[in-house]
């Protein structure tokens, strides 16, 4: 899949009426400037800083778009456009029927502390004390508001900047601490349910002094690098191509270690990122695990596909 280069520019004449994507308030003051030629939901905001931009589209090799899906960890075809409007025929969108903008909606608070409430808890918190234990187990577990589901999943909320909780995924885990195949996702994108860095709501803007944002690919990961090493913010893009446009905007102005899981294509794909990111202004740079093994390399030393977690357990035990 190659990505496909999008240009965006501001339109001259503000919209004061619109409801801003990011601090969710009503644009008054002409903060916020939408993008020309896109939904009234993307534009960058002077107030917060924090820009709105469209889904990635990626092309085939046949020039069929796709765009990533959080949810299933895969590029599916394009069934709605990248302004968040209501799924639509090829046909319909050639032809430039009007749709509806499906609006970012949130999750309400009591919501995501009525499943960190649950008891017993689920496997992987079970396994994190039982592996990572220390004092700052429950302040983690608390500050990301992991939950359990009554089935025994674990609930990791997607709340941004504005600790507003844009979504929730639900995975299942085994007692030794692995994910199953099992998996469930509640809050959907075409329901208006729209993802945002796992951690989001722990950065601070300007913040005096120097930035210590660390960004891996799990949830799970992040949580415990947080127990760890609790001096860093610890962020989750959720996956090999999770880190989008619409989640990395938050990082402007700031500085990051994005740490991907050790094989070539994990890499390449973050070493890609980083040139995005540094468009944008973040200051972003790599640690990469492999150490420029190969994947064949990495399979014979039993290290392919593995993440900074195994290194933080192998150094526990």
């Amino acid at each position: 899949m190659k990505k496909q280069e999008t240009k965006h520019s501001f339109n001259t004449k503000r919209n004061y009426k619109l409801i801003t994507p990011c601090c969710n308030k009503v644009n008054k003051n002409g903060k916020f400037i939408t993008f020309k030629n896109s939904s009234k939901n993307y534009g960058y905001c002077h107030s917060c800083g924090k820009a709105t931009l469209p889904p990635a589209i990626y092309l085939d090799e046949s020039n069929k778009e796709f765009m990533w899906n959080d949810n299933t960890n895969r590029y599916e075809p394009i069934t709605f456009d990248t302004t968040h409007k209501a799924p639509t025929t090829r046909q319909q969108q050639a032809n430039n029927k009007p749709t509806t903008v499906i609006k970012q909606k949130y999750i309400e608070e009591k919501t995501i502390w009525s499943y960190y409430l649950n008891t017993p808890e689920n496997n992987l918190m079970k396994y994190i004390r039982n592996t990572y234990n220390n004092s700052n187990v429950d302040e983690v577990f608390k500050d990301y508001a992991l939950g359990t589901t009554t089935d025994g999943g674990a609930v990791f909320w997607n709340i941004n900047k504005q600790n507003l909780v844009q979504k929730g995924k639900v995975a299942y885990y085994n007692q030794n601490g692995k994910r199953t195949n099992k998996f469930n996702a509640p809050y959907k994108n075409s329901d208006g349910y729209f993802s945002c860095l796992f951690g989001e709501h722990l950065i601070i803007d300007n913040k005096k002094g120097v930035d210590k944002l660390v960004l891996v690919e799990s949830e799970k990961t992040a949580i415990i690098g947080a127990i760890l090493l609790p001096e860093f913010v610890w962020l989750s893009y959720s996956g090999r191509n999770g880190l989008t446009e619409a989640k990395y905007n938050c990082l402007i102005g700031h500085t990051v270690l994005i740490i991907p899981d050790m094989s070539e294509k994990d890499v390449e794909i973050i070493s890609n990122k980083i040139i995005e990111l540094t468009r944008i202004g973040v200051k972003a740079s790599i640690w990469d695990m492999t150490n420029g093994r190969t994947d064949e390399q990495l399979k014979t030393d039993g290290d392919y596909n593995c993440d900074l977690e195994d290194i933080f357990r192998t150094i526990i035990e």
